[in-house]
């Protein structure tokens, strides 16, 4: 790698973060709910908002809004949500302003509207131990169980613990991950949602800190050590319920301890 003032670089980095104002969320969630309004179950769909650009932490174009649209079966009758999702398809196939700019995927639509990508989810209440997720059926037939409510929950009490420090630290690593993807390879595969959950793991006394270069340091260790013991079946996903070293999640643990390991090297060079 090619040496850089990292320093530098993170004070560029946290002097240029702005924050996705909830002005552009409720005005996409108000999109979406007059989009599908027409639908004959519209009162039993609530729409919840996920992922980076609701948690303020996105830091490129492809961190799209993330909705998922929760069906309430008072029936339990569904168990399979691809018919809700074709329905939810076809009174957008029939709005002539969004019909060509929709995109279907496995378990999502992908929907462009103002320059910007929405991903909607569609899904059915699932209520397990008065824990509410969300049913999800994938064109492959496979159910998977979401927790949005639950992840916003623990993300935003996160928040309030640790203050904008917190906020900060996930977009410090999102960027540093970028940074080095092209020298360290195996880093693409930390998504944004991973990534975050990485750092929503941390102990709250990592984000008590004044200078990032170090706090950085500390994060990194701490995530490199717990990788490496025997606890690390202990990271969860935000929601605190699905472990982060899942099948879906498909993390490599020993190719990732070795993309750490570059990490830390090059930041302990460059700081």
């Amino acid at each position: 790698m090619d040496s850089i003032d990292l320093y530098e670089y993170i004070n560029r980095w946290v002097s240029s973060f702005t924050a996705y104002t909830y002005y552009k969320i409720e005005k996409k969630l108000d999109f979406i709910s007059k989009l599908i309004s027409p639908h004959k179950q519209f009162n039993s769909i609530s729409i919840v908002a996920t992922g980076s650009k609701r948690n303020r932490t996105d830091v490129t174009y492809m961190e799209y809004l993330n909705l998922f649209l929760v069906l309430d079966d008072e029936k339990n009758s569904i168990s399979d949500t691809r018919k809700f999702k074709s329905s939810i398809l076809e009174l957008i196939k029939n709005n002539d302003s969004y019909s060509n700019k929709v995109n279907v995927t496995s378990s999502s639509l992908i929907l462009e509207y103002e320059n910007e990508k929405i991903v909607l989810i569609p899904s059915v209440k699932n209520l397990d131990n008065n824990v509410e997720g969300a049913l999800v059926t994938h064109a492959n037939e496979k159910n998977e169980i979401f927790y949005p409510k639950l992840d916003n929950r623990n993300f935003d009490k996160k928040e309030h613990d640790c203050g904008s420090n917190f906020i900060n630290l996930i977009k410090l690593f999102k960027h540093l991950f970028l940074t080095f993807s092209p020298e360290i390879k195996y880093i693409n595969e930390l998504t944004p949602a991973i990534t975050e959950a990485l750092i929503w793991n941390l102990p709250n006394e990592y984000f008590q800190f004044k200078d990032y270069s170090s706090a950085i340091s500390k994060a990194l260790e701490y995530i490199y050590q717990i990788i490496a013991s025997d606890d690390y079946m202990s990271l969860s996903e935000i929601n605190d319920i699905k472990v982060l070293f899942s099948t879906r999640n498909n993390l490599d643990r020993k190719e990732l301890l070795k993309a750490l390991y570059k990490l830390k090297q090059f930041i302990h060079e460059n700081i």
